[in-house]
């Protein structure tokens, strides 16, 4: 035999409005929850190269907008939220890229161990009370009858309460966001931040030589001046001062630009001597 469906009747209980009322509030608010869940999780973290970031940025917005909240909170347990890393030099490796310029920036909230598991249990909880108003609320409350109502009445108080606390984290986490940004933005025109991405002289000094300005010059010297392979270095010096005249030794901490050859370990270097003449050092760049 079918089962039939029980067909409400038209007496409406007088709080069957208010609940109405409570689950679009509660909805609206979920949705503003998702919009900001969305902003931060295309924008928390930014890879690739310097020339295509806007595309790239724009690419992982478009993404973004595709998700279900589940997903979405799930990207923000991996990126953006964080428990402490004690071994996080050892584990971060420098991508070999050339000569391109890659730039690489995240923004992280990073919390102990046991904050971080009970904020993914409550995101998850948050996860499960969106999919039971959007998918199971009638299922759970029988809105024609006055007790079903005022069930599905307090549910709401509750439902609200635990939504808005979530926004209002949210909020707090992307107001945080902001002011990181800010203050890379304040960084970015200093001369501190222009040696460390165009030359790669850290802020304390020391040098990434692969990425660095003088050894991409001593590279670019050698695509116009190699002899069978090598490059005589008093002719790529003469070319270099000609050319990027700020690029010298001294900059990189280097005495002279033997020095920066033997630093670097970019290069290999070979002397010869031909009758009557001084010594003539040549280099070239390492195979890796």
């Amino acid at each position: 035999m079918d089962e039939v469906t029980a067909v409400p009747s038209d007496d409406v209980p007088d709080l069957q409005p208010i609940v109405q009322r409570k689950l679009g509030r509660c909805l609206l608010r979920l949705q503003q929850y998702e919009r900001q869940l969305k902003a931060i999780v295309a924008h928390c973290e930014l890879t690739g190269p310097a020339d295509r970031l806007s595309i790239i940025r724009e690419q992982k917005v478009a993404c973004a907008q595709n998700k279900t909240m589940g997903t979405l909170v799930g990207m923000l347990t991996e990126s953006f939220l964080t428990p402490p890393h004690p071994n996080e030099e050892e584990s971060q490796t420098e991508t070999d890229v050339g000569d391109q310029i890659w730039l690489r920036h995240r923004y992280q909230l990073e919390m102990t161990a046991e904050h971080y598991e009970a904020m993914k249990a409550d995101l998850k909880e948050l996860v499960d009370l969106r999919n039971n108003l959007v998918h199971h609320f009638i299922e759970r409350f029988d809105l024609w009858s006055e007790s079903g109502c005022q069930a599905a009445d307090g549910f709401l108080e509750e439902s609200y309460e635990a939504i808005n606390r979530h926004c209002l984290n949210l909020q707090c986490w992307a107001k945080t966001i902001d002011v990181a940004a800010a203050k890379v933005a304040w960084l970015m025109p200093s001369q501190a931040f222009e040696d460390a991405l165009i030359d790669g002289i850290r802020e304390d000094g020391s040098v990434y030589w692969p990425g660095s300005g003088i050894c991409r010059c001593l590279r670019e010297a050698e695509t116009k001046l190699a002899e069978g392979g090598w490059t005589r270095l008093e002719a790529a010096i003469r070319w270099i001062g000609g050319t990027y005249p700020e690029q010298a030794p001294k900059r990189y901490g280097c005495s002279s630009w033997r020095h920066v050859l033997h630093e670097s370990q970019q290069f290999e270097i070979r002397k010869s001597q031909a009758d009557n003449e001084r010594t003539a050092v040549w280099y070239r760049s390492k195979v890796s």
